[in-house]
C-alpha cells in the first residue's frame, strides 16, 4: 500500500499498532486505574473482566455478545485453509500464483517484501493454523456455553484482523508468492528438519490442552450458568490461563517452524504473546479479587514464575 510515496506494509502496522496500543493502555490503566473514567476502564476490558453489565453508555452503544467471537472463526475458517490451497496448488502443480493474488499481498504487504521460508515450512504452518481455526470454530458452535458476557466492537474488530494479518502475513513470504520469486525444491514434508516436527509436536499438544481448557470452562457454565466459578484441574492447578499460556505456545512454534528470518511471523508471535499476557495478567488479577480461597501458588499464565 503506497501511503505518500511510500511502500507501507499494512500488515505490520497493523500488528504493531495492536502490540504498542495493548503495552500503552495496559500501563496506563495499571498505573491509573482509580483515577480513569469507568468508560477507558471498559473499553479495554470484555467478558468477566467487566465485573458485570456495561456501565458506561458509550461502551454499551458499541458492545456485542461475546459470542461474536464464532464470526471471525468462521472467516478464518474460510481464509486460512484458502491460503493453504493456494499453497498446495502452487507448490505441488506447478501453476503459477494468480497475478491478482500478488498484487493483493503487494498492496497488504508492500511489493518490497522477500522471501524468507520454505515451501514445506509455509505448508505445514498453514496445515496446523487451519487445525486450529477448525478447532475454534468448533468449539464456538458446539462446546461454548450461553453468557451474557460482552465485548466492545474494537475487540470484535481486532479478531478479524488477527486472522487476517497472521494468515496473509505468513504466506506473503513465501517462494512463488512474491513477485519475481521461484522455489527451487519441490514440496517434500520429509525435507522438513526434525525440529519442525517437534514443534508441530508441541504444537498438537498445546492444542489438545487448550482444548481441554474450553471444555472446563464449559462443564462450569453448566453446573453455575449465573455465576462465574473457579476453574480448577489440568492445567489450572498451575495457571490462571491455560488457554492463553497454550495459545502463546501455538504461535511460538508457528513462529519457529517459518524460522527466524521470516518477519512476519515474528511479529505476529510478538504481538500475540503481549495480547495473551495481559489479558492473561487481568484475569489472574479478576480471580483474585472475586474468590477468597482462591490457590496462592497458581500463576497466571506460566507455571511457578507468573
Amino acid at each position: 500500500m503506497w501511503v505518500l510515496g511510500y511502500d507501507l506494509n499494512l500488515v505490520w502496522s497493523v500488528l504493531i499498532f495492536f502490540t504498542v496500543f495493548m503495552i500503552f493502555y495496559s500501563g496506563v490503566i495499571s498505573l491509573l486505574e482509580d483515577h480513569l473514567p469507568t468508560a477507558v476502564l471498559e473499553l479495554f476490558r470484555y467478558g468477566k473482566t467487566l465485573n458485570g453489565p456495561v456501565k458506561s453508555s458509550l461502551v454499551s452503544i458499541i458492545s456485542v455478545p461475546k459470542s461474536y467471537f464464532t464470526h471471525f472463526y468462521i472467516f478464518s475458517s474460510v481464509y486460512i485453509p484458502t491460503l493453504l490451497f493456494l499453497s498446495l496448488s502452487h507448490y505441488t502443480t506447478y501453476i503459477p500464483v494468480s497475478p491478482s493474488v500478488i498484487s493483493g499481498l503487494d498492496f497488504v504487504c508492500s511489493s518490497s517484501r522477500s522471501v524468507n521460508t520454505n515451501p514445506s515450512s509455509i505448508t505445514l504452518v498453514l496445515i496446523l493454523m487451519t487445525l486450529q481455526v477448525f478447532r475454534r470454530l468448533y468449539e464456538c458452535v458446539f462446546i461454548n456455553q450461553r453468557s451474557s458476557s460482552t465485548m466492545n466492537i474494537t475487540h470484535y474488530i481486532v479478531g478479524f484482523a488477527h486472522y487476517f494479518c497472521a494468515g496473509s502475513g505468513y504466506i506473503c513470504e513465501a517462494p512463488g508468492f512474491v513477485s519475481g520469486s521461484s522455489f527451487s525444491s519441490t514440496l517434500t514434508m520429509s525435507s522438513l528438519p526434525i525440529s519442525s516436527w517437534i514443534f508441530s509436536l508441541i504444537f498438537i499438544i498445546a492444542w489438545c490442552y487448550q482444548l481441554e481448557t474450553h471444555k472446563i470452562f464449559a462443564q462450569l457454565k453448566i453446573s453455575n450458568p449465573n455465576k462465574h466459578s473457579m476453574p480448577e484441574g489440568s492445567l489450572f492447578n498451575y495457571v490462571s490461563c491455560p488457554h492463553y499460556m497454550c495459545e502463546i505456545i501455538i504461535y511460538t512454534c508457528l513462529m519457529l517452524i517459518l524460522g527466524p528470518d521470516h518477519r512476519t511471523g515474528v511479529m505476529v508471535w510478538a504481538w500475540v504473546t503481549i495480547n495473551q499476557a495481559i489479558a492473561a495478567t487481568m484475569s489472574h488479577k479478576w480471580y483474585l479479587t472475586k474468590f477468597d480461597n482462591y490457590p496462592k501458588n497458581r500463576k497466571a499464565i506460566i507455571p511457578f514464575i507468573w
